[in-house]
């Protein structure tokens, strides 16, 4: 593979490479990666070579650990060199999923992040998120210890609490004082959370953000982006925010759809938009693959004898729970059961979100399976040859934390035209 020469990219949380495909696709040149998953950077050097060819700097450490002025002087670069920043920031403690605990150290991912900014000033940063960032809080850094203990010994027993219930479910054991207790301990989650809040402790991520990027001199722009938008056979939504370097003086425009149907369309859009081409479907995506290849990442999961009697009583684009009361008496399961393993994908539509994990991968629209590594890939908009490294679980995890690659590529062009016009403008005086 040639060597891309166009401009600079440096990347952290870059997983098993969805951003930075889309990225390369637009002959960006990368300097750095980043990601403590040691099977994610195995899957991102083997299927980019063109990292060694470039001599890009692939870090495994934690981003925790990293000492931002060492690591730009290191790389040899001067502040606002680079032109763009991409962080598919962990987003676990963000995530809808769980008591999303403030304390989560997790949540505190973007700080680190941003001290990066900071020191290297790229013309463009851009983090990516879920969209549970939009309302997520954490504690302020001003918490004291013995706050913040309170907090997490109140996330940890919210936590086992939710863990003993569904033990319970399973054996018809939950009683009314059972039942009592976790109602204690919500209305303590809300007094705390009540107290954090009105002492100014409990912040939104999204106006911290703000916030420190103001600081250190960058605009800010933020979007909700849909990967069917730009041709992923995926209904992922993502959080893209923006900053631009304030001295560039140019706006951020995000990238307009190039796909689209109703169930795609917001409220506050353009209908015209309807006379876009369809969003490509689950059917679509499938049909590209060679099922005769000798594929590792193709392999069907090997469910067991009652689960495929389960599936087969899903029907296309529906799920298990709407259909418990079909089910033999030695089949039925609860409805709260795993909602990706009981949902039939359909294979007219873009899929849902592919929730990472083996067990909550989705069925296929026609066969009795759960979708296979290099299924959920192609949907999503990965090469198909690109190969993932580690375990099934682990893979099929690989895949669906990934930034969808068309959406990277869309967001790629968008930033080539505001780079353009600020070389152009730089070139000439303007």
């Amino acid at each position: 593979m040639k060597a891309n020469t166009g401009y600079s990219i440096f990347e952290t949380f870059v997983g098993a490479g969805g951003s930075h495909i889309g990225f390369i696709q637009e002959n960006f040149k990368t300097i750095y990666v980043n990601d403590f998953v040691e099977d994610c950077l195995k899957t991102l050097v083997y299927n980019n070579p063109n990292l060694i060819e470039e001599k890009a700097y692939i870090d495994n450490r934690s981003i925790l650990d990293i000492d931002a002025k060492e690591l730009r002087n290191n790389l040899h670069v001067n502040k606002g060199d680079i032109d763009v920043f991409f962080g598919g920031v962990v987003c676990k403690g963000f995530s809808l999923a769980g008591e999303r605990n403030p304390n989560d150290e997790r949540n505190y991912f973007y700080h680190k992040q941003l001290e990066l900014v900071e020191e290297f000033q790229p013309k463009i940063s851009i983090i990516e998120n879920v969209p549970g960032i939009l309302n997520a809080k954490v504690l302020s850094e001003k918490v004291n210890e013995e706050l913040r203990s309170k907090v997490d010994d109140l996330w940890n027993k919210l936590e086992n609490y939710k863990g003993r219930k569904a033990a319970l479910r399973k054996i018809n054991g939950i009683t009314n004082s059972f039942n009592e207790e976790g109602n204690i301990l919500r209305k303590k989650k809300i007094e705390l959370l009540k107290t954090l809040t009105k002492s100014g402790y409990y912040i939104s991520v999204i106006d911290d953000i703000k916030s420190i990027y103001n600081n250190i001199g960058y605009n800010v722009y933020i979007s909700v982006l849909n990967s069917a938008w730009y041709g992923a056979a995926t209904k992922r939504e993502r959080v893209i925010i923006v900053a631009v370097r304030k001295d560039i003086n140019i706006k951020f425009e995000f990238p307009q759809p190039i796909f689209m149907d109703e169930s795609l369309l917001k409220k506050n859009m353009d209908k015209n938009l309807l006379k876009l081409p369809k969003p490509k479907t689950v059917n679509e995506a499938l049909s590209l693959i060679d099922y005769e290849k000798n594929d590792i990442d193709n392999i069907p999961m090997k469910h067991s004898e009652k689960t495929i009697k389960r599936f087969k009583y899903i029907p296309e684009g529906d799920s298990i729970s709407n259909h418990i009361e079909n089910l033999p008496e030695d089949l039925k399961i609860s409805k709260f059961y795993s909602r990706g393993s009981t949902m039939r994908l359909n294979g007219n539509q873009p899929s849902p979100t592919l929730v990472p994990g083996h067990s909550n991968f989705p069925v296929h629209p026609k066969y009795h399976r759960s979708i296979t590594v290099r299924e959920a890939a192609t949907i999503t908009g990965f090469p198909l040859n690109y190969k993932f490294f580690g375990n099934h679980s682990k893979r099929c995890e690989h895949v669906g934390n990934a930034v969808p690659p068309p959406l990277a590529r869309a967001l790629a062009k968008q930033c080539i035209k505001l780079l353009d016009e600020y070389y152009f403008k730089k070139k000439n005086n303007l």
